[in-house]
């Protein structure tokens, strides 16, 4: 038999820098690309005009509360563009300066492994010479210096077609979640693509001499009604679980099959959110990694927009408590 093609490894900070190197005028052009588009996030504070009055008001009745200077990588939880989302109630909410590289639709794969896009939103054409985006975050971190990094990343992975391969039959008589390929797939694939990028990010950030913690967050519970995204005409984005629902004989037909169908996702929002709680536990990490845990803010189908992502006020409530554990732990 012929010798098994070698694995690829994990990139090393010496060989990411050696990257950065080679395609700094490709990833400060990105950047340029996206400080037109969402800019208004760098902005400090005192510079902001009287919009930001609101605000101002609001952290001069609480003197304890600071502001912080971050990055951001992630998805569409980050990078919402049909209304707000977590990194824009952050920002105008709570006053922080925040540099977003996320990008709407990314998987954890796409973060850790995947090049960076070369429009926003993430279409346009990629070259297998690209950069990867754990260049790019690596760049803006020796770059901007934040006093933390916001990372999303998960949902994607387990929505869309991927949720199919998770999901038995209704008539086949087994448990609806399988969940040998889901704990497979979290505990092992999820938790070794974080530990790759959360290894590089802090080394990257030891390396700048800065002091960075890790934020994560766990996703909260949607319910899969088959809402889309609609953004213009017959453009739309989703749903993400209705399709593998229903051709598993998950009908969504009355208040008590629209429940069982949550109650399904909520083993994978689970799963996912009690590894990340596990990975902010280890003891090589503490001090340095802390887990957000959004599970259980939206009690209600109404807070949702539609199958992945909350309404305005909804990613507002998820924001209170991401800037709770920084006004905690930095």
């Amino acid at each position: 038999m012929p010798n098994a093609m070698p694995q690829p490894k994990h990139k090393s900070l010496a060989e990411i820098n050696a990257e950065i190197a080679t395609h700094r005028q490709f990833l400060d052009e990105i950047h340029a690309v996206r400080q037109e588009v969402r800019g208004y996030t760098t902005v400090p504070l005192d510079q902001r005009g009287a919009v930001a009055d609101p605000v101002r008001a609001f952290l001069a009745a609480q003197p304890s509360k600071r502001v912080f200077n971050m990055l951001a990588q992630g998805d569409s939880w980050f990078d919402y563009p049909p209304g707000t989302d977590i990194i824009d109630c952050l920002h105008s909410n709570h006053g922080h300066t925040i540099t977003n590289i996320a990008v709407a639709g990314s998987t954890l794969n796409d973060e850790a492994y995947g090049p960076v896009p070369r429009q926003m939103f993430g279409m346009g054409p990629l070259q297998s010479g690209d950069p990867n985006r754990i260049m790019e975050l690596v760049h803006q971190i020796q770059q901007v210096k934040p006093q933390a990094l916001l990372l999303s990343a998960g949902g994607n992975d387990v929505a869309g077609d991927e949720f199919f391969s998770f999901i038995n039959n209704a008539r086949s008589g087994l448990p609806p979640v399988n969940r040998e390929v889901l704990d497979g797939v979290v505990n092992g694939t999820f938790k070794t693509a974080y530990q790759y990028i959360i290894d590089i990010a802090l080394e990257a950030a030891a390396n700048a001499n800065i002091k960075m913690p890790i934020f994560t967050h766990s996703y909260d519970y949607p319910w899969p009604d088959g809402r889309p995204v609609v953004a213009f005409l017959w453009w739309k984005i989703g749903p993400w679980f209705d399709r593998t629902f229903n051709a598993k004989n998950y009908p969504n037909i009355d208040a008590a099959t629209l429940q069982k169908r949550h109650d399904i996702v909520v083993n994978f929002i689970d799963a996912v959110g009690d590894m990340l709680s596990r990975l902010a536990a280890d003891p090589k990490y503490t001090g340095k990694v802390f887990h957000v845990d959004l599970r259980g803010t939206l009690v209600a189908d109404a807070e949702w927009a539609n199958e992945l992502h909350p309404r305005n006020p909804g990613f507002a409530k998820l924001a209170d408590k991401i800037d709770a554990a920084l006004q905690a732990n930095i």
